[in-house]
């Protein structure tokens, strides 16, 4: 019932889009029991490699083949040859980056010993197409997951508390803070590509449609107060998402991974991606990052896989170059973290937070340009065309990030405190009652009721 659930959950935007589920179920199916009943290394391999390359080809040609043509376009026309390299129409499929990784994880574990494989060909694909996670994670193991879909599931109180709640504060952060702040962002960055300049509050002077730069019309203050809104738009969206996926898998008998654990409260950038989209970050971590050695090298070594495995990072996240020093941004973050780590040490840490929140904020204004020109020009007002001028809409905007924030933050603030995901549930019956009350009331009055798709549903 769940494999046709899934199947159908996933179809219903476009049918086509389940042929590749399916190859990549049969694939990795086949793959890691070909791996598990081969006693021969170099035949364990090969088995391997065709589970790694048959997944990422499938990946790299919906996500990333345009992206890979109009760069070779680009660097021939750089040196004065003119071709004509195909560009397609692709559509891509929603969440195929996380049923990708969690079906190569998959034989990944099998070859190496870590689990035996299923001979239940239903388990497994419901595994692949599990519907609350398939779009936008948490991205499971099978070592963990596959148990759970293979044993009968029980279900107590508890569990339906906490799916309910889950499910329950995933809405409040999806369209009530997530939603709203996107309206601000939009205002501010744009909706669609390029390098358009949006939204009369942007300008000091400037009619809307007047021929001027961007440089000229970009008010430094707007992009920082619209980057904080981004950054925590990012965060209701996301764990918004991730929450409902965990609330109705609770619902079902079955236990995901927490996603988010607190990350704008890490002292940290190194402690942020242990906290923030954790199923990612451990996945890098343990498939590519320690298999290219990890910290155990030199330290150039250590900082030259810490490079691959964010630039990797930021190009899971798309096919486009601002994730790619997105990326890069962070691998130097945390590389120079580790060099610099004495000293940071010895800061408070309130000041530890409130710069690491900063420094993850800068890296949320690269993810979230249109382009590197847009990029260049928002940066340059960022710092030199800074201006609080009354009258401007500022300070509304302000209040208006604080209004939306503000529940998430306290929330968050709570749970940090006892380190408990799940203190909500630990408070007394009046203070839960005020406090399901008061997020139900601000989502019925404030929250945004038409279609606004996930973040992640692009990636």
């Amino acid at each position: 019932m769940l494999l046709i659930a899934s199947y159908v959950f996933y179809g219903f935007w476009d049918w086509r889009f389940l042929s590749l589920i399916a190859i990549s179920t049969a694939l990795d199916y086949i793959c890691g029991l070909k791996i598990f009943e081969s006693d021969n290394e170099r035949r364990r391999k090969i088995f391997l490699i065709i589970s790694i390359v048959g997944n990422f080809s499938i990946l790299g040609f919906f996500k990333y083949f345009n992206f890979f043509i109009d760069n070779l376009d680009l660097l021939f026309g750089s040196v004065g040859i003119h071709v004509s390299l195909p560009v397609l129409k692709i559509l891509l499929p929603p969440g195929i980056s996380f049923y990708t990784f969690q079906t190569i994880c998959y034989t990944f574990d099998i070859y190496r010993k870590k689990m035996k494989p299923t001979r239940n060909v239903i388990d497994f694909a419901l595994y692949v197409s599990f519907f609350p996670q398939l779009v936008a994670g948490p991205i499971e193991r099978a070592i963990r997951l596959l148990p759970q879909i293979a044993k009968p599931r029980t279900l107590n109180k508890d569990m339906i508390c906490q799916g309910v709640f889950f499910i329950y504060w995933g809405l409040f952060l999806k369209m009530f803070v997530a939603d709203n702040l996107g309206l601000i962002v939009d205002d501010i960055y744009g909706v669609g590509g390029g390098d358009e300049v949006f939204a009369g509050t942007l300008m000091s002077g400037v009619a809307s449609g007047d021929a001027v730069t961007a440089v000229a019309t970009y008010n430094g203050a707007f992009i920082l107060l619209a980057t904080y809104a981004f950054a925590f738009q990012i965060f209701g969206d996301f764990a918004g998402y991730s929450y409902i996926a965990i609330g109705l898998a609770r619902l079902m008998g079955i236990s995901l991974m927490d996603n988010f654990k607190r990350p704008y409260l890490s002292r940290d950038i190194s402690e942020f991606w242990r906290r923030w989209h954790i199923s990612l970050s451990t996945w890098f971590r343990d498939y590519i990052y320690i298999p290219l050695g990890g910290n155990q090298l030199s330290g150039f070594r250590t900082g030259l896989n810490l490079m691959v495995v964010f630039v990797l990072c930021g190009l899971w996240h798309g096919a486009s170059w601002n994730f790619v020093l997105f990326g890069l941004y962070h691998g130097l973050l945390i590389w120079k973290f580790h060099t610099l780590r004495k000293l940071w040490e010895r800061m408070p840490f309130i000041l530890q937070i409130f710069l690491t929140f900063h420094l993850v904020c800068f890296g949320w204004f690269i993810f979230r340009v249109h382009s590197l020109s847009q990029l260049w020009d928002m940066t340059y007002c960022l710092f030199f065309n800074f201006h609080v001028i009354p009258g401007l809409g500022l300070k509304t905007m302000l209040l208006k990030i604080i209004g939306f924030a503000g529940v998430l933050v306290v929330v968050q603030i709570l749970e940090w405190k006892k380190n408990d995901t799940l203190a909500v549930l630990k408070w007394s019956w009046p203070v839960q009652i005020f406090f399901y009350v008061l997020i139900f009331i601000l989502t019925a009055m404030f929250g945004q009721f038409e279609e606004r798709a996930f973040v992640y549903f692009q990636f």
